[in-house]
């Protein structure tokens, strides 16, 4: 499994446990995930329903990887993707 934001892998759900992977995260209305725990602390907050959602700040401005193949391929600069580094 991938995170859905910055693309680090797991190799099985066990170590998705272990690490503190989440399910899943709102931004808005619209469902995304899973994500790692660096994203999970740094991206999301926990929303007032318990369940997490992308901060205020990021609303609007993130590229999911599962939204990465719909941008065109034919014309690579009409795309930009940026991703984090967290150290």
């Amino acid at each position: 499994m991938k995170c859905s934001i910055c693309g680090v892998e797991a190799e099985n759900i066990e170590e998705m446990i272990t690490q503190d992977w989440i399910n899943s995260f709102f931004e808005g209305e619209e469902e995304h995930g899973p994500i790692c725990p660096s994203c999970r602390q740094s991206l999301t907050v926990i929303a007032p329903d318990g369940e997490y959602e992308l901060r205020n700040e990021f609303r609007g401005k993130m590229i999911y990887n599962d939204q990465i193949e719909k941008f065109d391929d034919e014309d690579p600069m009409n795309d930009v993707v940026m991703g984090f580094i967290l150290n």
